[in-house]
Parts: structure tokens; C-alpha cells; sequence
């Protein structure tokens, strides 16, 4: 083959290539773009529902106790799913924050899963009594299947 077929064949290739590797990168980083905010806790976070609350501290003991269950409204799998909690004073001032993981720390489509968070008294500004009210939030880590 002529130098010239070769080098046009060369160029031919390294443009399709180039063409492919771009078409990539552009769908992955939109991927990673739409992820995000599925990512992220607070009220934003549609996909997974704090259901069944109740707060009270167990008789004899200084500990603040959350239970509850968070339910997966979304058709992938989370893992490592974390409830957070912020407790308040009547003056609305945070006297007092805490976590703690769903078990199994992993739920899939549809199902649920408990979750507890204790707060010990020494950990609250003012103490248990000192609590108002509080907020939860939720995040966990979306597993999506990119090829199938």
C-alpha cells in the first residue's frame, strides 16, 4: 500500500476513535452529573423515606434514642444508608447531633430497613431535658448498573 492510503487509513481511525472516546467521557460525566443530587440527604432526597419515627429515652438511662425505618422508593439499591438527627432547644439553638446506619446498611428497591441512633446525655448541651424537637436526614450511596 502506498504511504499515502496508510497514513489517509491512520487518520481515518484515529478520528473515529477520537469520536468514540469523546462520545464516553460526555455520557459518563452527564452520569455523574445526574447522580449527584440523588447522593445528597436532606429534603431534597426523594428516593428514600424516613417512616414510623418515634423518639424517647429509655427508662434509667441518659440516652436520647431515634428509631425508625427508611423505606428505598427508588428502583436501584442504596448502601451505606445513614440517618442523621439534629435536636433543638425552645430557643431553636442545636443543643445536640447524632447518626446512625439502617440494618443492613444496604437496602434494595422497595424494601426497608430499621434504624436507631442514640445520643447519651453528656453529648446534649443542657442535657435530654434540654430537647425541644429534631430533624432528620437521610443519604445513602446509589448503586446503578452502567452496562447491563
Amino acid at each position: 500500500m502506498p504511504l499515502i492510503q496508510t497514513s489517509a487509513m491512520m487518520m481515518t481511525t484515529l478520528i473515529v476513535l477520537a469520536g468514540i472516546i469523546s462520545i464516553i467521557i460526555i455520557n459518563t460525566e452527564a452520569f455523574a452529573q445526574n447522580q449527584t443530587p440523588l447522593n445528597q440527604s436532606g429534603a431534597g432526597m426523594i428516593d428514600l423515606n424516613v417512616q414510623g419515627v418515634s423518639a424517647f429515652v429509655p427508662e434509667g438511662r441518659d440516652i436520647y434514642t431515634i428509631t425508625g425505618e427508611v423505606f428505598n422508593n427508588n428502583t436501584f439499591p442504596f448502601n451505606s444508608v445513614q440517618v442523621s438527627t439534629t435536636l433543638y432547644d425552645n430557643n431553636s439553638q442545636v443543643v445536640g447531633v447524632g447518626s446512625g446506619y439502617t440494618s443492613p446498611s444496604g437496602i434494595q428497591p422497595g424494601l426497608k430497613a430499621p434504624f436507631k441512633i442514640d445520643i447519651f446525655g453528656g453529648e446534649i448541651r443542657g442535657g435530654i431535658d434540654a430537647i425541644n424537637n429534631y430533624t432528620l436526614q437521610v443519604a445513602g450511596d446509589l448503586q446503578v448498573q452502567l452496562f447491563q
